[in-house]
């Protein structure tokens, strides 16, 4: 089959964009032709494996907000592929850079839907479109007027094409639950994502080395993670915490913690190639998920599950489907205090962390690479007879 994946930003910038290139590499490895389409936004000197790029949305506050509602560009370049690469089936992931033009130029061959996370379109999502939204409080006032223009002229602009896709895939039961009041009668399917076996599970060596993975942006909650490695302090002055990735709050998060990294007892690593964060993985005690927003099912999660991490995570989302008590602990979200109390008696237990990582390396299987795979080939062939 000859598969066109549509998708915001064409490098791995994070766990959508993951998916995808595993995705490519798996599809060609089995025999298919796939291209891969992205915006420019934040392409500049990265390692893309996107094949094809169509200009950003750009331009001014109104220039922006037309170009969110429908965006040319995008709708002529996506147009001019779809001509040239002749695809059996278009796979959309998130597309909130094309704007609802992404649907209209590739409604030509059978599309498959991806929901990775708040797009422009979920209605039970759309405030974790918004930056105020993670403070607990009332949005700001410029986040008020965002969200009436997404829920009453952004969205009604996506849903009469959206409720023509022929299936909507989603990581998580909880996402795949909250999409169907946007697409109607598309039938909507849960498949978990999967990610390849580099390393066989490790146990445990080390108590007190805490690990977070992901972007620095709020709905991330790392300023969370921050205020909850302080209260540990007076108990296990010995502990670590490791924070790896990149974004837009970094400089504030370094600046609100030069207490902890002083003593080294902090690290803001940055981005680090696979290889790099599985071996940040393979030293940890225990890798932390604080997240405020309510995550799909975020690839970090899957690899400490391969190599068998116990996992402390807010229970928000799809979180609570990859962490129970076999292999972790859930707490509330936002709440520094109730994340300090789940990882003190972790951080001094080493047989309970093991104990754990051994919960987690059994539920890995459940996440194989190559029955991910198979499973979305199926959805592929299903959507393509029609």
């Amino acid at each position: 089959m000859k598969l066109l994946h549509v998708i915001n930003i064409g490098h791995e910038a994070g766990g959508a964009e993951r998916s995808v290139r595993l995705i490519q590499q798996g599809m060609t490895a089995r025999g298919h032709q796939v291209r891969t389409v992205a915006t420019t936004l934040d392409s500049e000197g990265r390692e893309l494996f996107a094949d094809d790029l169509v200009p950003a949305i750009t331009g001014g506050a109104a220039q922006r907000l037309l170009g969110y509602f429908w965006h040319r560009d995008a709708h002529r370049g996506l147009a001019r592929i779809m001509d040239e690469f002749r695809p059996d089936l278009v796979h959309l992931h998130t597309i909130g850079e094309f704007s609802p033009a992404a649907l209209a130029a590739t409604d030509r061959a059978p599309q498959i839907l991806t929901l990775h996370g708040p797009e422009d379109w979920t209605l039970e999502l759309l405030r974790w479109n918004l930056r105020s939204a993670t403070g607990g409080a009332r949005l700001s006032l410029p986040d008020q007027a965002r969200y009436l223009y997404l829920r009453f002229l952004q969205r009604p602009a996506y849903l009469p094409r959206l409720r023509k896709l022929d299936r909507v895939l989603a990581p998580s039961a909880y996402f795949a639950e909250l999409v169907r009041r946007d697409v109607g009668r598309v039938p909507v399917h849960v498949l978990p994502n999967g990610v390849p076996r580099t390393v066989a599970p490790l146990p445990v060596r080390e108590p007190g080395r805490l690990l977070y993975v992901g972007r620095l942006e709020r709905v991330k909650g790392v300023h969370v993670l921050l205020d909850a490695f302080r209260a540990l302090g007076p108990d296990h002055p010995g502990v670590t915490l490791d924070i790896v990735g990149d974004g837009a709050d970094r400089s504030a998060l370094e600046a609100a913690a030069v207490d902890l990294t002083g003593t080294g007892r902090v690290r803001f690593r940055g981005w680090l190639s696979p290889d790099a964060v599985g071996e940040a993985l393979a030293g940890s005690s225990v890798v932390v998920i604080p997240s405020v927003w309510p995550e799909n099912f975020p690839t970090v999660a899957l690899e400490a599950l391969q190599i068998g991490r116990p996992l402390v995570a807010s229970r928000v989302g799809g979180l609570p489907e990859l962490v129970g008590e076999d292999n972790g602990v859930l707490v509330r979200a936002g709440d520094a205090t109730a994340l300090a109390d789940a990882l003190r008696p972790l951080v001094g237990d080493l047989e309970r962390l093991r104990r754990l990582g051994a919960g987690s390396a059994a539920r890995a299987d459940r996440y194989d690479v190559e029955r991910f795979l198979g499973a979305l080939e199926n959805h592929y062939r299903e959507a393509a007879r029609r």
